[in-house]
């Protein structure tokens, strides 16, 4: 006896897949064009808000929590040595940049003007 398998939804073809294609069509152009893409500082203010909600709702120890999750997470599936590798990158770019600031001090105090800030 064959069975046909079945999968979820209408009928490729069927009006009720031409009414979930209709109600899909022009989703992504209007993300592109409207709401947080339009508007970033709408974005950075709902993320703000979102922010408080959580820590209000779990505490400000729940983003330690997550944080460490997050990091076990990493650290199981990369490798201690990723860490380390991050570590000295990081450590490189805040040495370039310290340098930086040190070239910028000393051309600035040698032409008597104040650095950048």
């Amino acid at each position: 006896m064959a069975t046909d398998k079945q999968t979820p939804g209408p009928r490729p073809g069927s009006d009720g897949a031409r009414r979930i294609s209709e109600a899909h069509t022009g989703s992504k152009t209007h993300d592109q064009r409207g709401g947080f893409a339009a508007n970033p500082e709408l974005a950075r203010e709902a993320g703000r808000k979102g922010g408080e909600t959580v820590r209000t709702r779990y505490g400000a120890d729940f983003y330690q929590e997550i944080g460490k999750k997050g990091g076990d997470t990493v650290r199981r599936e990369r490798g201690s040595a990723f860490f380390a590798e991050i570590g000295r990158k990081g450590g490189q770019n805040k040495g370039a940049a310290r340098r930086a600031a040190l070239a910028e001090a000393k051309i600035a105090s040698e032409a008597g003007t104040k650095p950048k800030a």
